[in-house]
């Protein structure tokens, strides 16, 4: 999955910034089409081709200000088109269409600099973000409040309850994030433009949360790795999370990013396992050329997890990130990107994975973007990674994974007007 950037996971005090600049105090209308094409292909023995043709449509209407407060709303739908062998990526997880309200929340300033943001919205946090991958972004059900009396910081607490969208169980239809009262979060967020620092802390406490955790061992007797998947387990977990940046111009072309991240995840009752990553990322960039070399290790016995979206480890590719690679693994990626002119660009990315058990995982990334105006684009993505071949014994028995891989390879087209 793409990987979040430290600027865009800083959850907004852009998002309200946003709503005090609706053209100058007027209603506002806009809307989005997205047409996409996805093919995917295996080496699978008895596996097929399988693709999605969709187009999607959003639109999303600002109130004007009422006393400091906006109120927005964005109406989304997906609608499959012609026949398909399809994998369901581009429609509703049952291959259907489906349309919902994504959007549709109040926010604005109670008292000084105290905001809340209330309803169903698009946020982007480490562990909850927007992960607009496919033809609807993942969306929260949120009552949040911000504080900005500290210069160059922002507090930021509250609850998310429910979401929908392309991560999301039902995509078309908000649903409980956990078992229980949801997601609690509290988070600190810093930002000095003249230090060149960015730096964030945040920790969310899910709520009978139902999770699957698989285990891995080498059987003496088939020669293959077994993977004894326990029963689904309801506990209360809590994520802490910290990154920070430092970016040091070099001259008036070239400058570099260097980065660091931790997450601790904890299961705060019943067993009370606990597991953690650590990451790593240095860019440079120099005029139009961007490359970064990134690295992930996890540790534990919880393994690693996106959460409700992306995930914001620096080692992710497209498809596969350190949590595909489970408890007590490394990932590493090295990646570049081309601005060819104001308007195309091209990037390329591999990625690397070692589990505990099993073989390694590799992924090749390679993409292409060209905006023809400032409401047109085109984007191209193509994809070949491995994953872990699911091998059975004589007796057909199910769960035993060999130290083989399969290869997948997929390609993508988007297509996206803005209106």
């Amino acid at each position: 999955m793409r990987t979040l950037s430290l600027a865009v996971a800083s959850l907004l005090a852009s998002q309200i910034a946003v709503a005090d600049e609706v053209k100058k105090n007027d209603w506002s209308l806009e809307g989005n089409i997205r047409t996409a094409f996805i093919s995917d292909t295996n080496d699978k023995k008895g596996s097929e081709e399988t693709h999605d043709l969709a187009v999607s449509g959003s639109i999303t209407l600002l109130a004007p200000k009422v006393k400091g407060f906006t109120v927005g709303a964005t109406l989304y739908t997906t609608q499959p088109l012609f026949g398909q062998q399809t994998n369901n990526f581009l429609t509703e997880t049952d291959g259907g269409s489906y349309s919902y309200l994504g959007e549709a929340y109040i926010t604005g300033a109670v008292f000084g600099k105290t905001s809340v943001i209330l309803g169903r919205k698009i946020i982007d946090t480490p562990f909850a973000d927007s992960d607009d991958i496919g033809m609807t972004p993942n969306s929260f059900e949120v009552y949040l409040v911000q504080n900005n009396d500290i210069e160059n910081i922002t507090f930021t607490a509250g609850r998310v309850t429910k979401w929908a969208g392309v991560d999301a169980p039902t995509r078309g239809k908000f649903t409980n994030i956990t078992d229980g009262d949801g997601v609690s979060v509290t988070a600190v967020n810093y930002a000095d433009k003249d230090l060149g620092i960015e730096a964030q802390a945040w920790y969310y406490n899910l709520d009978n949360f139902t999770s699957q955790t698989d285990s891995y061992y080498f059987n003496e007797t088939t020669k293959l790795y077994e993977n004894k998947v326990t029963n689904s387990s309801t506990s209360d977990i809590g994520i802490a999370y910290i990154d920070g940046a430092y970016s040091l111009e070099l001259d008036k072309q070239s400058s570099v990013v260097l980065s660091a991240q931790f997450v601790q995840f904890l299961q705060l009752n019943g067993a009370k396992q606990d597991g953690s990553a650590i990451g790593v990322q240095a860019e440079y960039t120099f005029d139009a050329l961007n490359v970064a070399v990134a690295y992930n290790q996890a540790d534990g016995d919880i393994a690693p997890t996106n959460g409700f979206g992306g995930g914001p480890f620096y080692a992710s590719a497209d498809i596969l990130t350190i949590a595909d690679s489970g408890q007590d693994s490394t990932a590493w990626r090295v990646s570049g990107s081309y601005d060819i002119d104001k308007k195309t660009s091209i990037s390329l990315g591999y990625a690397g994975l070692t589990p505990k058990n099993g073989s390694d995982l590799s992924e090749i990334d390679v993409s292409a973007s060209y905006a023809y105006n400032d409401n047109f684009s085109l984007d191209l993505y193509i994809e070949s990674w491995t994953t872990q071949q699911d091998s059975k014994t004589q007796a057909e028995k199910k769960g035993f994974y060999s130290n083989k891989t399969d290869s997948n390879f997929e390609y993508s087209i988007f297509a996206n007007y803005s209106f």
